[in-house]
């Protein structure tokens, strides 16, 4: 990974993680009907997402190149004792230490060929009758936003980076405030989005 994107993403964290993590939508209805088992967040940020699924009885490793984000989501897991680890990683490269039941990966894809690199860590990561959830901004916000037009992908690219995994869903979500602050810069083109949501199960 680059290491200018590594240091922005750490100044980010330090300055106001709120407005760099984007507020869970889809993973808590989605993962209703599974049993707790052990999962893997794949770009986990400062940790909220991993921190929840701790909550609910899951055994979590959260990956994140951001170290300050790694340091934050530590600190909270260990303040409220629950069973998550956290550690710095590139996830277009790093290595699992065993398979998962649950791997999610949310408005973590890198771009470009990172993010097939990623979706293969994904992917392998994965355990036999496992449970795959990606959730990105879908490739029509590259234009509003003004992204390259290879950063962001449609549900069905992303399918396409799946090969031999069952798509249970992808779909386009449409979400109205997709950031939870009036103040928060990702909002200045308006606060709707358009979301590439996937979810895949390994047999």
């Amino acid at each position: 990974m680059d290491e200018m994107d590594k240091d922005f993403w750490n100044d980010a964290c330090r300055k106001d993680p709120s407005q760099v993590n984007v507020a869970d939508r889809f993973l808590g209805a989605e993962i209703q009907d599974l049993e707790p088992g052990t999962a893997l967040d794949l770009g986990c940020g400062s940790g909220t997402n991993a921190l929840k699924l701790a909550e609910q009885g899951w055994s979590v490793i959260g990956v994140d190149w951001a170290q300050h984000a790694i340091e934050l989501a530590t600190k909270a897991a260990t303040e409220h004792g629950l069973n998550a680890t956290f550690v710095v990683g590139d996830i277009t490269e790093w290595q699992p230490p065993h398979q998962f039941d649950l791997v999610i990966n949310t408005y973590a894809l890198p771009g470009g060929d990172m993010s097939r690199r990623t979706l293969e860590t994904a992917a392998a990561a994965l355990a036999n009758g496992g449970t795959l959830i990606v959730v990105e901004w879908d490739r029509s916000m590259s234009e509003v936003w003004g992204f390259r037009e290879d950063e962001l992908l449609t549900p069905e690219q992303i399918v396409t980076l799946l090969p031999g995994l069952e798509i249970e869903k992808a779909e386009v979500r449409h979400v109205e405030d997709a950031f939870s602050s009036p103040d928060d810069p990702r909002g200045s083109k308006g606060s709707a989005a358009n979301v590439a949501f996937v979810r895949a199960r390994k047999r």
